[in-house]
């Protein structure tokens, strides 16, 4: 997998015992750094599609290094732009690009970012693919790469793929006019999805209730939602993250047949607090209004 690493270019740091240590702060609660190390990143992408060796070198720390699952290592800024200028001798046509499953700040400074590489070789072919795990330490303003890793082969399971909802979990209460819907949300025992029930009522009578499965689709490579209610209905959805927000791309039936569609957005305010609202709605066919924006809170425990 060494050769497989450098061909890929792979951006991927390891943990290392600082971050079995520490104990991680999502990257919702921060969303300036956040966007720092996503540049940092992104920069690293450029640099790499421009084949600027000497670029990529001072994207790491001046004692950075790069480990392979072997335990192989290129250390220091040095070695580092003449492994890249001698990568980039061979050829400057392959491109490669990035994709971030999560960023998880593990001290003051210290970031730690897992994802996924796809180099497109020259003349085209077929991408290769990769995972990494990223170290970040940010030094005088700037968030540099301190080690790198790549992952091995095996799939990460899908709680890590889910676990940047783990604040869902909990019991929620939203109330809106004359209408109260409950939520509860809770880990499968494998941690596999996260099940969510919700009781809407209205006037204080049961008007419908619901479950929904959230999880991993290793298929679309996204995280991937089902929900069925009292009435027949059912439907799924596609969900995607940017920042503190999670949109879900929604299509569902109703009991009588017809095709219902919606944009939803689930916004993370803080650990109590989340926004809801949905858009671009249709039923069989027809434009039906928009839901506004509605705040959902979580519910203090109950008494023992």
């Amino acid at each position: 997998m060494w050769k497989t690493y450098w061909n890929l270019a792979g951006i991927v740091l390891a943990a290392s015992a600082l971050g079995g240590a520490a104990a991680e702060e999502p990257a919702k609660g921060r969303p300036a750094e956040e966007k720092e190390v996503r540049a940092a990143v992104d920069a690293f992408v450029r640099a790499f599609n421009k084949a600027d060796a000497k670029g990529i070198a001072t994207l790491f720390a001046q004692e950075g290094e790069a480990v392979d699952p072997d335990g192989q290592t290129i250390h220091g800024r040095p070695a580092l732009e003449a492994h890249y200028a001698s990568r980039f001798a061979e050829s400057t046509a392959d491109k490669v690009a990035n994709s971030v499953d999560a960023i998880a700040f593990l001290a003051p400074g210290v970031a730690r970012v897992t994802g996924r590489t796809e180099l497109t070789p020259a003349g085209g072919g077929t991408p290769l693919a990769d995972r990494y795990s990223a170290l970040y330490v940010k030094h005088d303003g700037h968030w540099l790469i301190a080690s790198v890793r790549e992952l091995p082969d095996e799939e990460l399971a899908h709680y890590e793929h889910l676990k940047e909802l783990e604040w869902l979990v909990g019991d929620w209460v939203e109330e809106t006019g004359d209408a109260v819907v409950l939520t509860s949300v809770a880990w499968t025992d494998n941690k596999n999805f996260l099940l969510r029930s919700f009781d809407v009522r209205i006037k204080g009578k049961p008007a419908l209730t619901g479950t929904q499965r959230i999880g991993w689709d290793p298929l679309t490579k996204q995280i991937k939602s089902w929900v069925f209610d009292s009435r027949g209905g059912h439907g799924e959805g596609l969900w995607t993250r940017s920042g503190d927000q999670w949109a879900v791309k929604a299509i569902g039936v109703r009991p009588d047949g017809r095709v219902a569609t919606a944009t939803q957005v689930l916004t993370y305010v803080n650990k109590d607090t989340l926004r809801w609202k949905s858009f671009d709605r249709t039923l069989g066919g027809e434009i039906e209004q928009d839901i506004d924006e509605v705040v959902m809170v979580r519910k203090p425990p109950q008494p023992k």
